[in-house]
């Protein structure tokens, strides 16, 4: 009888002591594996979103150009755009600034020009400090659709990743004289600093050349 009472308070007691919880030290190993995901996930998760912020904006522009292709078209307008330059950390978290700025000259009556011009300049695609643009020359859009320059149009996107400097270079070349838009990576990134501006002008035939956006 002693026997059996001894074996059930072993049973009852001790065994499950031992399952009902976790000790300490399972508690330090579980706290310290869970920190160190953590941490090699968060910088990855950031890194996804800055480059979906990037794919983001470099579709926005690429959509807003043909709608000002056809604005001009619709129009017979004349239409203006040149790079709003925004210096590095300039806007605040959370804000956001027109990456161009957008003028376009109608030969339609005055009332008319003032509705298509507020229409069209609400439409810029807004960027932020996460994101950065670089284009080699402000440009015009004929009433006719096509683009005004001697050469290609080269705007360069791309992303500040965390604590690795700017990476994920997209780009668009935007064709001269038909304004026709390919869209591609940028292959050269020895001209990239970690301080880029968030939108500049950026005159270097050498660099911002079409031959180096690849699809």
């Amino acid at each position: 009888m002693k026997n059996t009472i001894n074996f059930l308070s072993k049973s009852l007691g001790r065994d499950n002591l031992t399952k009902s919880g976790f000790s300490l030290v399972e508690l330090v190993i579980i706290v310290g594996m869970i920190s160190t995901l953590s941490g090699l996930a968060f910088p990855s998760f950031l890194n996804w979103v800055r480059t979906e912020r990037v794919n983001s904006y470099t579709r926005e522009v690429k959509e807003y150009l043909r709608i000002v292709r056809l604005e001009a078209r619709r129009w017979g307008a004349s239409c203006f755009i040149n790079v709003t330059p925004i210096s590095f950390n300039s806007l605040s978290r959370g804000e956001e600034a027109d990456g161009f700025t957008v003028n376009c000259k109608y030969s339609t009556d005055q009332s008319s020009s003032l509705n298509s011009q507020s229409k069209i300049g609400s439409l810029v695609p807004k960027i932020n400090n996460s994101v950065f643009q670089a284009v080699n020359q402000n440009f015009q859009i004929t009433p006719n659709g096509r683009i005004s320059s001697d050469k290609s149009i080269v705007v360069v996107i791309g992303s500040r990743y965390h604590r690795t400097g700017p990476k994920n270079l997209k780009c668009l070349v935007i064709k001269s004289p038909t304004g026709h838009i390919e869209q591609g990576n940028f292959s050269s990134n020895s001209w990239i600093s970690n301080n880029m501006d968030t939108s500049q002008l950026y005159v270097d035939d050498q660099i911002l050349n079409p031959s180096n956006c690849t699809s």
